[in-house]
């Protein structure tokens, strides 16, 4: 029997299936239309609670897209123990590992790394080993968003280690 793809590996349609979208108006300055539609976009995953906030766009589906994103990356930080080893193998190249957050595909590799280093117990050298890239590399599709770095330090203070540097 395959192995169900984890909610943050699920197209929009489906993952939207599993949320509930509520709309609303943006708030704070954005020029003469703000406030006046409702554009802002919050999605909320049912099963976990997890949810993400987009109203940076004047377009409602823009803003939807945006949240989409947003939710992603945040079920890739919370969920562990899912994710698919040939979502960093496809990527990397001999010990580098090419992906920015901006990067379609970087909740992805975040959950393998993620997932790589609760397996290791937080340290990194083995966890890279694992994964096939040097130490370097991994630290740095780590630090390269916020909330991601936010999630391995939590992970690796469980563990007894300090924050990535």
């Amino acid at each position: 029997m395959p192995m169900s793809l984890p909610d943050y590996a699920l197209d929009d349609a489906d993952l939207l299936a599993r949320c509930d979208e509520q709309a609303g108006q943006a708030r704070g300055p954005g020029g003469q239309h703000a406030n006046r539609t409702a554009s802002a976009v919050r999605l909320v995953h049912r099963s976990s609670g997890i949810d993400a906030v987009c109203s940076d766009m004047r377009e409602r589906l823009a803003n939807r897209r945006r949240a989409l994103r947003h939710l992603r990356l945040r079920l890739a930080c919370a969920q562990r123990g899912q994710a698919d080893p040939a979502w960093v193998a496809s990527r990397r190249q001999g010990q580098r590992l090419p992906v920015t957050a901006a990067a379609s595909g970087y909740h992805l590799v975040v959950a393998v790394l993620l997932d790589a280093l609760d397996a290791h117990q937080g340290r990194l050298a083995p966890a890279a080993a694992a994964l096939g890239i040097s130490s370097s590399q991994l630290v740095r599709v780590l630090r390269a968003d916020k909330q991601v770095a936010q999630a391995a330090n939590g992970l690796r203070g469980r563990y007894g280690q300090g924050d990535l540097r």
